[in-house]
């Protein structure tokens, strides 16, 4: 993927991967039982081997970690595991991931840096037996000088849709797989409930995610895209990815007709519900006003559209039911 040009790698990546472009200047300051390998032994504590997407080979990490310093999206699933034995936590674009008691709790511990720009003198000044790193695969991101302090586990993201994945490999990894289960159950129930209780409205409707950077463009979001794979879970329906293969599309403002083919609109929003500063800027362009899903008052801001773990989900649900599902 890192041939992909700038602009095809904005739409694949949407929100979680243009953050990290922007830092791409990477700067580098001077266990309970898993499913991912078996355990093997240590002088010091009991280890297993992870399969980490950073190594060939699979890395050995404590079987049982005490301190652990999270970096990147490896934050979001462990953030509000009361077991998961966080010391420190890096910030950056995936803090838009997090609940505003997650984002808190996360901005109370000791910070090692942002996005791609590491402090590894922070790291060490933690004495972590474990880190984690949840960094998009897109992103080259040396960890070398990270292995010297402590063994590195990281479970990478190609797609958005792979969060999922990546949530279980990092709670498996950080030793609370069975506490990270609970969320899924509960997860997993409410989204049935709400497919269930829906099921004759979500049937007759298309919908439709949409998303904006502030450049000109505006982004349509299809099934498996960073706006949509949370929602489907609760059974509303997205179209397929695009002709060429691709989850999401950047458009300039003349195609907004293409929001014509939907029957609902559903836009990124801030804690209150109202639309993002991007999203309005489109909202304020004349082709606007003139959309069928607008006409028919079938535009909806969420908040926390865009999540990528299970608390944030849990949180979307109740958001799409209370705006969304309860007005059609």
């Amino acid at each position: 993927m890192s041939g992909v040009s700038m602009n095809r790698y904005r739409a694949l990546i949407p929100r979680w991967g243009i953050g990290l472009i922007a830092a791409a200047a990477l700067t580098l300051s001077g266990c309970t039982s898993g499913a991912e390998g078996e355990e093997s032994g240590s002088e010091s504590a009991p280890v297993r081997e992870f399969t980490s997407d950073h190594a060939d080979q699979p890395v050995e990490i404590p079987r049982d970690p005490q301190r652990i310093v999270a970096i990147g999206w490896a934050v979001t699933p462990l953030i509000s595991v009361e077991e998961a034995n966080l010391v420190g936590v890096s910030s950056g674009t995936h803090d838009t991931g997090m609940t505003p008691a997650e984002l808190e709790k996360a901005q109370g511990l000791p910070q090692v840096g942002r996005d791609l720009e590491i402090n590894v003198e922070k790291v060490a000044e933690l004495e972590p037996d474990l880190i984690v790193s949840g960094l998009p695969a897109a992103m080259e991101f040396d960890y070398s000088k990270l292995e010297r302090i402590a063994p590195v586990a990281v479970a990478a993201m190609n797609i958005p849709s792979e969060w999922k994945d990546m949530n279980r490999r990092i709670a498996d990894a950080a030793g609370v797989s069975d506490a990270h289960s609970k969320l899924i159950d509960t997860y997993d129930t409410r989204a049935a409930e709400l497919s269930e209780e829906y099921s004759e409205v979500l049937a007759d409707t298309t919908f439709v995610s949409i998303d904006a950077y502030g450049d000109g463009k505006w982004t349509l979001e299809h099934q498996g895209s960073h706006g949509t794979t949370v929602p489907a879970d609760a059974g509303l329906r997205f179209t397929p990815e695009s002709d060429d293969g691709n989850f999401s599309e950047s458009l300039p403002l003349e195609n907004l007709d293409r929001l014509n083919e939907y029957d609902v609109v559903l836009t990124r929003a801030d804690a209150e519900g109202d639309p993002t500063e991007p999203i309005q800027e489109v909202m304020d362009q004349g082709p606007w006003q003139d959309l069928q899903p607008v006409q028919d008052e079938r535009v909806y801001s969420v908040p926390q559209l865009g999540a990528m773990s299970y608390t944030t989900g849990l949180d979307l649900f109740d958001q799409l039911e209370e705006r969304v599902l309860q007005d059609l």
